[in-house]
Order: structure tokens, then C-alpha cells, then sequence
């Protein structure tokens, strides 16, 4: 496991550290915006590499938990929110003056979309490899997460990050017609057709944790 544990530090340094505080704008004035893009694409498929490559090597035969069914049933069902939060996030312009759609049930709706994806994988997948993979997955998206909210502005603030509370608490309020039904529906489509070829693609029936 050793291999896949420090290839999965890579990728979240490769993530990390360019986002840290001066450290972006020091390397953007020193390389040019181009080529520190182009440096930092490298990087992070380099690192992207090295963790599928090491993955594939690791044993898959360990396991540090064994998910309960209930747990397995929750995240399957749960799922539709990150795919809501994604599709709104996708779908909806964040640099308006005020906040609109998406961002008035929760300022940082793509991060926190990945962050929830993540955690919901991680109680259902207990192998020692699948830990290690989305515990990284985890870290990145929840450092993403903290740069958002901290570079949102503050009207994005009043809609808080856990989607409606600021909606519950009154500093923010839900306008139907900017999130529609597409909005509310295509994440369900979605995930529908996650259910259905999942197994195909990616190996897992999640189907089989509700029946």
C-alpha cells in the first residue's frame, strides 16, 4: 500500500499546495500564466497517473471496515443532492452581484458536491486501496471547499455552506423559478443512469444495497 499512499499525497499536493495563499500568483508571476498551466496540468496528471497505476497494483484483498447495509442504503439514496449541488453549480453563473439559484441554498455548491461524493463513497467502500483513494479525494475537495468560502463574497456568505441553512435561519430565501424543474430533474436522471451502469462501467450494483 505504500506506493498508492504516497501517490495519493502527490495528487493532493499537486491540488494543495498551488492553491495555498501567494504561493499561485508567486508561481503565475514567475513562469508566465501559460506555461504555469501548463506546468500545473502536467503535475496533476502526472499525479492522477501514478495513483490509477498504483491502485491497480495495490491488494485488493484488505479491508479496514465492513459497511453496514443500512449505511450503504443511506448514501445510495443520498446521492441525488451531490448530483443536485453539481448540476446547479454547472448550470448557474457564481460571479453575480447577488446570489442566484445554487447560491442562495449554499455558497459553495460544486466543492461541497465532490466533498459529499467522496464521503458517501467512503461508507460504503471499506478495502484499504478505495480508503486511500477517497480519503485523498476527500482532502482536495474539502480544501477546495475552505479557498471558496473564503474568496466568496459576503451576500454568498448569507446562504452559509450546508445547502439551506441559510434559507433556515432567514438570511437567505429560495427563488423556485431560478433553480426550475430541469435543475431538479436532471440530477435524478442522473442518477438513475448512475445506478444502471455502474455496475457495467465501474463494477459495484449499488442497486443491490436497497434490495
Amino acid at each position: 500500500m505504500e506506493p498508492l499512499i504516497l501517490s495519493t499525497l502527490f495528487l493532493i499536493s499537486s491540488h494543495v499546495v498551488p492553491g495555498l495563499p501567494g504561493v499561485r500568483s508567486s508561481l503565475v508571476h514567475a513562469l508566465g500564466r501559460r506555461l504555469f498551466l501548463a506546468f500545473y496540468s502536467a503535475i496533476s496528471l502526472a499525479a492522477l497517473v501514478l495513483v490509477v497505476w498504483s491502485y491497480r497494483a495495490a491488494n485488493s484483498g484488505e479491508w479496514l471496515y465492513l459497511p453496514p447495509v443500512e449505511v450503504k442504503m443511506i448514501a445510495v439514496l443520498a446521492m441525488p443532492l451531490a448530483l443536485f449541488l453539481l448540476v446547479g453549480r454547472l448550470t448557474t453563473p457564481a460571479g453575480t452581484p447577488e446570489p442566484v439559484g445554487i447560491y442562495r441554498i449554499t455558497a459553495v455548491p460544486g466543492s461541497l458536491s465532490v466533498l459529499l461524493w467522496t464521503l458517501l463513497h467512503l461508507t460504503v467502500l471499506g478495502g484499504a486501496r478505495q480508503v486511500i483513494v477517497f480519503t485523498g479525494m476527500a482532502i482536495i475537495a474539502l480544501f477546495s471547499l475552505v479557498r471558496n468560502w473564503r474568496a466568496a463574497s459576503a451576500a454568498q456568505h448569507r446562504a452559509g455552506i450546508l445547502p439551506f441553512s441559510g434559507i433556515i435561519r432567514g438570511s437567505e430565501r429560495l427563488v423556485w423559478k431560478e433553480i426550475g424543474w430541469g435543475r431538479l430533474l436532471l440530477p435524478l436522471a442522473l442518477w438513475a443512469a448512475l445506478l444502471l451502469f455502474h455496475p457495467v462501467v465501474i463494477g459495484p450494483d449499488p442497486l443491490a444495497y436497497l434490495f
